[in-house]
């Protein structure tokens, strides 16, 4: 293959991953506030106003096609895959057999010796057709990989060699790697990065590897089963240390909420909450269990030791998971989407006759709705909830009036930025 067909290719399959990140439905795709109904039409667009994306994604796949495994050097390993403000596409429109494929979260808090090399290696399973997202720390690893079953077992299994998984290996497999349905379209690559933190809080100063080692930190994880009857006490603070769009779609019932809009926020909520959470009973809960791991440890620090303070062992997906067993005549305890970060945006509970109550409402009806699009306008990227009536009837996705008419205030947001912010800020009174 000549250079020039090696070029070719590579700004095909650039211009192919964004027409599937813009994509909002069967014959519809959507960039700059412009609607477009063909990919020709959004492929001119593309290569007219956003060049420079598709240069940078091109030029990330040429670094990797020439450059050898040992050569890939830490600081392209550390380097942003896509471009800021950019994000991957939250909609899947596929026809892969499922029954054949998997998505697995999972993550390991213990010693890397050497983080760059397990990345490098890493990088070899993009060619067994797998895609996802893996950080990797001197503190461990955290990974969500998508691709089908055998390839998806022979990483588990390559995976559990590894000095830093020497504790899992004798663990459940399932409830250690959380498979769920789907397949390997809900990303568009393998994603591999060197990171300080396998889940950035913020604070590495604070919540070492030290800590969420100590037997007083394993002591406090619960099994979805005992979480369950804790709940159901009447004297426990039940906090969700996810994101807003997150809880929003889906939560247990009379759980505190942040209006967070990343983790490294959560710190300083418990620090502007600490009168009202100081001697309490709290549970909390994240989506696969590694948020909880620093957010529990970092409260033991924040607050005093009479309070008590404990996780969702395996998170929401494993509750989820145990909850589906269960006998129907058990009041479920959670309500509306699992939400997790690719395409198929939130898993519900695993049982083919469970009604899915929606928790959350369309921006424009109220009707009930629990998928997200994207704000339409160029200076947001905020999630929004439009059902597919409000759509068809030429409603555009603006997350809020500011941004349908194109305000920034002078803080730089929209209107419904600065409302969250607000809430962000109030206290808690419990």
């Amino acid at each position: 293959m000549t250079d020039k067909q090696i070029s070719r290719k590579l700004r095909r399959q650039a211009i192919h991953s964004l027409l599937h990140r813009h994509k909002n439905g069967e014959d519809e795709w959507s960039c700059c506030e412009t609607r477009f109904s063909t990919p020709d039409a959004i492929g001119r667009h593309l290569n007219a106003c956003h060049s420079e994306v598709i240069q940078a994604k091109e030029d990330a796949q040429r670094l990797l096609m020439n450059s050898p495994k040992a050569e890939i050097g830490q600081d392209t390993l550390k380097q942003r895959r896509v471009a800021k403000g950019d994000s991957d596409p939250i909609r899947l429109e596929c026809s892969c057999d499922m029954e054949s494929s998997m998505v697995i979260l999972f993550y390991s808090y213990g010693a890397v010796p050497d983080p760059a090399s397990l990345a490098k290696e890493h990088l070899a399973w993009e060619k067994e057709g797998l895609t996802g997202k893996v950080r990797i720390a001197s503190e461990g690893i955290n990974g969500t990989l998508a691709g089908n079953r055998d390839s998806i077992q022979a990483y588990i299994d390559w995976l559990l060699t590894m000095p830093c998984m020497e504790t899992h290996r004798n663990k459940d497999q399932k409830d250690f790697f959380k498979p769920s349905r789907g397949c390997r379209h809900v990303f568009v690559d393998l994603s591999v990065k060197l990171v300080e933190e396998i889940c950035p809080l913020g604070r590495p100063e604070q919540v070492t590897l030290e800590q969420l080692s100590q037997p007083r930190h394993a002591k406090a994880k619960l099994s979805p089963e005992s979480f369950h009857e804790q709940l159901k006490r009447e004297d426990v603070v039940l906090l969700d240390t996810r994101n807003y769009y997150e809880s929003r779609i889906g939560h247990f019932e009379g759980a505190i909420k942040p209006a967070i809009r990343k983790f490294s926020r959560f710190p300083d909520y418990v620090d502007r909450n600490k009168e009202s959470l100081e001697g309490k009973t709290i549970l909390t809960y994240c989506t696969g269990g590694i948020r909880c791991e620093k957010a529990t440890a970092y409260m033991r620090q924040a607050l005093s030791d009479e309070t008590d303070i404990m996780m969702l062992d395996g998170g929401i997906h494993n509750y989820l998971e145990w909850w589906g067993k269960q006998s129907k005549e058990k009041k479920p305890l959670w309500q509306g989407k699992n939400y997790v970060f690719d395409a198929r945006q939130g898993l519900g509970v695993p049982v083919a006759t469970a009604e899915e109550a929606k928790v959350s409402h369309c921006s424009i009806c109220q009707v009930p709705w629990d998928t997200y699009l994207k704000c339409a306008s160029v200076n947001c990227h905020l999630l929004v909830l439009y059902c597919t009536d409000c759509l068809e009837k030429g409603h555009i996705a603006y997350c809020c009036d500011d941004c349908g008419n194109g305000i920034r205030g002078t803080d730089g947001v929209c209107g419904c930025e600065r409302k969250r912010r607000l809430e962000e800020m109030s206290l808690l009174a419990l």
